[in-house]
């Protein structure tokens, strides 16, 4: 994807027309949803991309870090002689791009899993100067997040990897709710399979063991959960400890 710095948007994208009277877990959605805006001295702009299309591709130049309102994001990395591998998802509330500052080029190649709206905030590259109060504090509880994800990966078994991610999928897309009761997963159980290190039959058994035991049901993306404790308690002594 090539950049176009007369354009609202990256080629590719189209400035959005609004964010249905939905509650901005983006802080510039207010700012910018109308147009390119100023915000903390960086300008900002909004812009929608179709499911399956690319936000940038690995190797593209830097255009600019992404905050996601609504939809959701697969990272891929592109390895030689084997299939792509997924790095990680972004829900809404989190940011993509931001690890191409430094070097000017993005690593990986984000794809839309559904119909996304995102705020570009145009900032130079390497200029971390510029970064407003809002975007480090979302940026650094993205990266907790990243690295908590890390340690789970290494130190729980399929099972409790499969329910880490249900939980924290839930988290992140119901940030208002301690308890949401139903969600539809954007990323595929083969993409999950992927991220988690796991085969696909894997976390096909996982869930229906899960189901047979009604602590959840499934329906194709449809997850409701019907015992959250249940489900928390065969995490027990592999979760973080919170420090407040």
């Amino acid at each position: 994807m090539k950049n176009n710095s007369e354009q609202a948007c990256p080629a590719g994208l189209r400035p959005s027309g609004g964010n249905g009277g939905k509650t901005p877990p983006c802080p510039f959605l207010a700012v910018c949803e109308h147009g390119t805006r100023e915000a903390g001295g960086v300008s900002v702009d909004l812009c929608q991309v179709q499911r399956g299309q690319p936000l940038f591709e690995a190797g593209d130049e830097f255009h600019g870090v992404y905050l996601l309102h609504s939809g959701a994001f697969k990272n891929l990395a592109v390895l030689k002689g084997q299939e792509e591998q997924v790095v990680d998802f972004r829900l809404p509330g989190d940011v993509l791009g931001m690890a191409a500052m430094g070097s000017g080029r993005y690593p990986f190649t984000a794809q839309a899993l559904e119909a996304s709206t995102l705020c570009r905030v145009n900032v130079p590259v390497g200029g971390q100067q510029c970064l407003h109060p809002d975007l480090i504090v979302t940026m650094s509880r993205q990266l907790q997040r990243i690295q908590w994800a890390s340690v789970m990966l290494r130190t729980q078994n399929a099972e409790q990897r499969v329910i880490h991610f249900l939980l924290d999928v839930a988290r992140s897309m119901h940030p208002d709710s301690r308890q949401p009761g139903e969600m539809r997963l954007p990323m595929s159980r083969k993409d999950i399979a992927n991220y988690l290190g796991v085969a696909v039959e894997t976390v096909s058994r996982a869930l229906h063991r899960l189901q047979d035991e009604g602590l959840l049901t499934t329906s194709g993306r449809k997850l409701k959960f019907h015992d959250r404790r249940g489900l928390a308690q065969r995490l027990a002594g592999t979760e973080p400890v919170v420090y407040s």
